[in-house]
Formats: C-alpha cells, sequence, structure tokens
C-alpha cells in the first residue's frame, strides 16, 4: 500500500502545495465551477485527498499525486508530476469576512493545518474562546475559504 495521508497534513500536488482538508472513503460528487459536480471513487483501499490549495481553490487527488511538503520552507516542493482527479474550485465565498483582522489565505491554511485539518477540531478548538455557535460558525467559515466552496458542507 502506497503513502496515505491525514487531514491537516501539508502536501504538494500538480497544482502547488495546499493542505489535506478532507480524506474521501466512499465515492462522492465534488463541486465544479458553476453548478457543475464531478464524480469522485473513492474507497478505504484507496481514499482521495480533497487538498486546499496555497495559492486558491482546492481539488481532489490520489495519494500518487501528493508528496509531503511544508508551507513555510521555501525549498519544500511546491509541485509534483500527476494528475488532480478534478478540475480546482474556486468560488466566491466570504470565509474570510467574519475572520479576525489580518487573517488571510495563508493564515486560514496554517490554523487548519496546525489543528488536524478537520471542521470537528476547529470546533473543539475554537469553543472555549468563542463558544459552541460562534465557533461553529468561523469554521465553518475557514472550511469555506480552505475549500473555496461552500458545497463541501453535508458532503464531506
Amino acid at each position: 500500500m502506497g503513502t496515505r495521508y491525514e487531514e491537516g497534513d501539508v502536501v504538494a500536488t500538480p497544482d502547488g502545495r495546499g493542505v489535506v482538508a478532507a480524506v474521501l472513503t466512499e465515492s462522492l460528487e465534488f463541486p465544479q465551477e458553476g453548478d457543475e459536480l464531478a464524480d469522485v471513487s473513492a474507497s478505504d483501499d484507496q481514499p482521495a485527498y480533497v487538498v486546499g490549495l496555497e495559492t486558491v481553490g482546492s481539488a481532489v487527488y490520489r495519494a500518487s499525486a501528493l508528496e509531503t511538503s511544508d508551507l513555510e520552507d521555501e525549498d519544500a516542493t511546491e509541485e509534483t508530476d500527476g494528475e488532480s482527479l478534478t478540475e480546482v474550485v474556486d468560488e466566491d465565498v466570504d470565509g474570510l469576512d467574519g475572520l479576525p483582522e489580518g487573517w488571510d489565505r495563508d493564515s486560514v491554511l496554517e490554523y487548519w493545518s496546525s489543528i488536524g485539518g478537520s471542521w470537528e477540531s476547529c470546533v473543539d478548538d475554537m469553543t472555549d474562546e468563542f463558544g459552541e455557535d460562534r465557533a461553529k460558525e468561523h469554521c465553518s467559515a475557514m472550511k469555506d475559504e480552505v475549500i473555496r466552496s461552500e458545497r463541501w458542507r453535508n458532503r464531506f
């Protein structure tokens, strides 16, 4: 079995560096431009990885197209050979609007990686400071920004 990645891992992709935002082990439809959806096949034996890209947007990849990387190391691998399973999705979301002043996409990706890359771990981390409802709002906005789509909700 090849390399496996976990939510929060920083990886290089064919489209640049990013953070694993979801590990898919069941097939689903992934958002694309407009109202389009792309069928993504995934299983426990062959997971697919949703990666929030450093530059913008997100796409889905197999492990064979990924390589461990680092967002802060300029010498870290930025791109790999291989192909994505989907096109990069980059919808107009307001993910940064409700976040603290000074936060940008890089801040969100670094935070997302530091807490393990899942919405649940984000809510756990922020509940003491903001209360559960506000933490859920902040974390949903952050995942919207990581994925660059709100259509991840109720999918993964």
